[in-house]
């Protein structure tokens, strides 16, 4: 997981706390192509750019779905955005999906939401995944 400034893993024990308390109700989850450049989410936008950033330095960033390691961005498809569902968030975690595993295999969103359910999990244990519903009819 990574807020604004981090990568694989919150940078603090206070932010995976916090992210932990506000996202225990719910997540919003958000797969996106690593060239989305999220300019209506600003702070899923700074998530983005900061784990980007992070690529090159050891330890690697792993694929969400098949677990190589990513050492740089031209190695991403996409990306896996988190955030608590409540009004106004402040964290967001982030997740690679490779792009051998989004290009190349063209896995089927049903897998890759199965690799993200086992990943966050522990963040909102005994609960569920569901698609988001259409609020605006």
């Amino acid at each position: 997981m990574s807020n604004a400034t981090g990568g694989g893993d919150m940078s603090t024990r206070h932010e995976r706390r916090r992210y932990r308390r506000e996202a225990s109700g719910a997540l919003l989850t958000y797969l996106v192509d690593i060239d989305d450049p999220l300019i209506a989410h600003p702070l899923l936008q700074r998530a983005a750019h900061n784990w980007c950033d992070g690529l090159s330095t050891p330890p690697h960033r792993e694929c969400v779905t098949c677990g190589i390691q990513m050492s740089g961005r031209r190695y991403v498809g996409a990306l896996l955005l988190t955030t608590p569902a409540i009004i106004k968030p402040t964290t967001a975690s982030v997740f690679g999906v490779c792009r051998e595993c989004w290009l190349i295999r063209d896995l089927s969103l049903e897998a890759i939401e199965r690799k993200a359910t086992e990943v966050l999990q522990p963040v909102v244990p005994n609960g569920r995944f569901e698609p988001l519903r259409d609020t605006q009819r």
